[in-house]
């Protein structure tokens, strides 16, 4: 059995895993421009085919040495996928965006399925029922919120992000918290009640690393999926695979 290797090059880290069998057999993350984990994985496990997402624009060195010794490709906003393509914009779509509306509808492939990533940014990814993907939205993340308020203000303190259990906050920190962490939350509630009304069979899709901010607060019903982006590249890679094979 071929292994793939899936890279996910984000804006602030790297993720790859290896897949068997479309099994995860293998994963790690590292700060960006930090290729060793990769180099240990690829040493250890032979892969024959790869496929690189990469928002940070870090990734060319790294994919000069993969294709030494395996067929690899790069993925972007025009890369076939196992979806009808509606997004009016595709040279700018973010490949990662892309990739979690493919693995979310893997996952419900007979409704219509409203995928959300929780990042560096909050993404919402919409696939219908028939497998068109139109498009989404892009909001900040819960960083991105916190690191904004100390910017472009003068006195705000720049809060580590952390769980809370209160509405009301008693301390500056607690405020800047609360008002960042229940925004998101309400947020998203808002964005899939939207959706809910136009979509009587919709599947919310969540995954991220900030997911676990939210996934036990939302008053919808969710299925937080682990490794979103690198299970939907993941499916993208086979399917060019395949489409190569028939020719």
């Amino acid at each position: 059995m071929s292994i793939n290797l899936v890279i996910d090059a984000g804006n602030t880290q790297t993720k790859a895993a290896l897949f068997e069998q479309n099994e995860i057999i293998t994963s790690a993350r590292s700060g960006n421009n930090d290729w060793a984990f990769v180099f240990e994985m690829t040493d250890k496990y032979n892969p024959s085919l790869a496929i690189i997402s990469d928002v940070s624009g870090t990734t060319a060195a790294l994919a000069r040495v993969l294709r030494k010794s395996m067929e690899l490709m790069y993925m972007n906003g025009e890369t076939p996928v196992p979806l009808n393509m509606g997004y009016s914009s595709p040279k700018t779509l973010g490949p990662d965006r892309l990739a979690a509306a493919v693995y979310g509808k893997k996952m419900f492939p007979e409704d219509d399925v409203l995928v959300i990533q929780t990042g560096t940014c909050i993404t919402y990814e919409f696939v219908s029922k028939a497998g068109n993907y139109s498009g989404g939205a892009i909001s900040p993340g819960i960083d991105m919120r916190l690191k904004s308020m100390n910017t472009f203000t003068a006195k705000l303190p720049l809060v580590k992000k952390q769980e809370i259990d209160y509405l009301i906050g008693k301390t500056t920190k607690e405020s800047i918290l609360s008002g960042v962490i229940n925004g998101c939350i309400a947020e998203i509630d808002g964005m899939i009640d939207q959706y809910s009304q136009n979509f009587r069979s919709l599947k919310i899709v969540a995954g991220g690393g900030d997911i676990f901010f939210f996934d036990k607060k939302l008053k919808n019903r969710i299925f937080a999926t682990e490794n979103l982006v690198l299970k939907g590249l993941n499916e993208i890679l086979n399917f060019n695979n395949a489409k190569l094979k028939k020719y």
